[in-house]
């Protein structure tokens, strides 16, 4: 698919002159430079979903071979509030 869409942005003349010699002295232009970093973070964006299904199966697959009940809630909340008072506990420490 041809690129058509049309993205504008303002940047200082100076700077904008800066690195248009930049990109001119890589063997590439400032729009290139600048498809390429939008598709890098598109890239980025899918895999760190791809990461994450990863992470949650491997982390489904080990709890199921555990053998271990799901925790409840109140097992949740007194994780969460152990976990709160004990970060408490180590700021004060660090004053």
């Amino acid at each position: 698919m041809a690129a058509t869409e049309v993205i504008r942005v303002r940047v200082k003349p100076e700077d904008k002159a800066r690195l248009t010699r930049l990109y001119a002295m890589r063997g590439t232009t400032l729009s290139q430079a600048v498809r390429t970093f939008l598709l890098s973070e598109l890239d980025a964006e899918a895999n760190a979903l791809e990461t994450l299904d990863r992470i949650a199966d491997s982390a489904e697959r080990k709890i199921e071979a555990s053998g271990l009940p799901d925790p409840s809630v109140d097992d949740i909340v007194a994780y969460v509030e152990a976990a709160r008072e004990k970060r408490m506990a180590d700021a004060l420490v660090a004053q």
